[in-house]
């Protein structure tokens, strides 16, 4: 079967955690191409929530009582969302909700989520606060992140072509061959229409056995080679 078109049609999908939260807690739903599921809520305190006009001493110990049930329920949230996502398997997370209360949580998120959360200003944790801009804010975080990811691998895969990388990147048929009869392909890079995706190999039923000419196959236990293109090999 061809397969090289099918991963060229699907790309990378980037799931998206999305958390719409409040003061008093959050919900969570995971994105993807397959649309949307939710995944889960957190609710802290829900008292006291809401501050007075007064200057009075005792309004005011009051308030403070108010940001204080307002900072502890921002980090509930972030630990319920570091949570989330490590059991999801999103790999960006975007928050939704009132500007103070996303920075909140977006403050105690640890280093390495905060690094890929994005904040939105359209929609709110209320049941149909969804919009067309939400949506495009969500495509526009997935896509911002595939693109980012293929800007690093292909980074990544030039730096070890270099004399200082170490000589763990190859190309061409015959190494990439070699490469993955040893298992010891980590990441693929195929180009699109390349001079070589066309190439005839050879493959047996195993994933290992692959060679550049059927002889070879009978050395890995293939009884029946059969011919392949290259990028779906």
């Amino acid at each position: 079967p061809r397969v090289t078109p099918l991963l060229r049609s699907i790309g990378d999908p980037t799931p998206c955690l999305v958390a719409y939260v409040d003061r008093t807690g959050a919900d969570f739903e995971v994105r993807d191409d397959a649309g949307r599921r939710e995944t889960g809520q957190v609710s802290g305190a829900d008292w006291p929530i809401h501050k007075t006009a007064s200057a009075d001493w005792s309004e005011r110990h009051f308030q403070t009582a108010v940001e204080n049930t307002w900072e502890q329920n921002a980090a509930e949230i972030a630990n319920a969302a570091h949570e989330m996502w490590q059991r999801c398997g999103a790999e960006v997370m975007l928050l939704v909700g009132d500007a103070r209360e996303r920075k909140a949580v977006r403050d105690r998120l640890p280093g390495p989520l905060r690094a890929v959360t994005a904040e939105s200003e359209h929609g709110a944790r209320s049941t149909g606060s969804g919009s067309a801009r939400l949506e495009r804010d969500i495509a526009q975080v997935r896509a911002a992140h595939e693109t980012e990811h293929v800007r690093e691998v292909l980074d990544r895969y030039h730096a070890a072509t270099h004399d200082d990388g170490g000589g763990n990147a190859i190309s061409g048929v015959p190494a990439l061959v070699e490469a993955a009869r040893e298992h010891q392909i980590d990441t693929l890079l195929v180009t699109p229409d390349g001079q070589d995706t066309g190439r005839e190999v050879w493959i047996g039923p195993e994933g290992d056995q692959l060679a550049v000419r059927s002889t070879e196959l009978q050395y890995l236990g293939a009884a029946r080679p059969a011919p392949a293109r290259a990028d779906d090999a």
